[in-house]
């Protein structure tokens, strides 16, 4: 998705504003917002693929790869989720604490804040190379002609997740973690 396209995302989901927000709202709203979707949209479409896959599976082989994909998604951001929630954030929550009140912060799990990003950052790359696979097989989610209500549906619902997913990974990787960055250097200074 090309940045000018993110840019009107944001411009439509009143997230524009997040490179204001505090780091803690922030981490609220990616839980509870974008974290919350995930959770819920991807064993939908999967079930949705399924069903999918039985009724047009001969005529359209490339369902079978699509499902694969969601479910490796599915799998593989699980546990990223969890990762960003048990581990970083909660650092993140203390590391905002402390710029407000010296002397809260714990020590890191991780070393610098700059390890788990770089590996969060990697995770957010290959499951954006993911849904590039998915496009791609699903001709940038197009129902074919034979396609039912159904299939339309469930096309819809993959867009849909495309654009979350990158407003999600846009909010983590362009905004908080380069909050998260400058609020450890200041919190090491002192």
């Amino acid at each position: 998705m090309a940045m000018r396209e993110l840019d009107a995302l944001r411009s439509t989901t009143g997230e524009g504003e997040a490179a204001d927000w505090q780091i803690e709202p922030l981490i609220d709203h990616i839980v509870s917002h974008h974290h919350t979707y995930v959770r819920n949209a991807l064993p939908s479409i999967g079930s949705a693929l399924a069903t999918l896959e039985t009724v047009h599976g001969r005529r359209h082989p490339e369902l079978a790869q699509v499902r694969w994909h969601v479910e490796q998604l599915r799998l593989d951001l699980f546990h990223h989720l969890l990762k960003e929630e048990h581990l970083l954030f909660p650092y993140l929550r203390d590391l905002a604490r402390y710029s407000a009140d010296p002397g809260v912060v714990s020590n890191s799990p991780f070393g610098t804040v700059e390890n788990p990003i770089r590996m969060l950052e990697r995770e957010h790359r290959h499951a954006a190379e993911a849904l590039r696979a998915i496009r791609q097989l699903t001709r940038d989610y197009r129902t074919p002609p034979d396609g039912c209500a159904s299939y339309r549906a469930c096309m819809a619902e993959l867009a849909e997740f495309e654009c979350d997913l990158h407003r999600h990974l846009h909010l983590e990787d362009r905004v908080l973690f380069p909050k998260a960055l400058e609020l450890e250097r200041i919190a090491w200074q002192e």
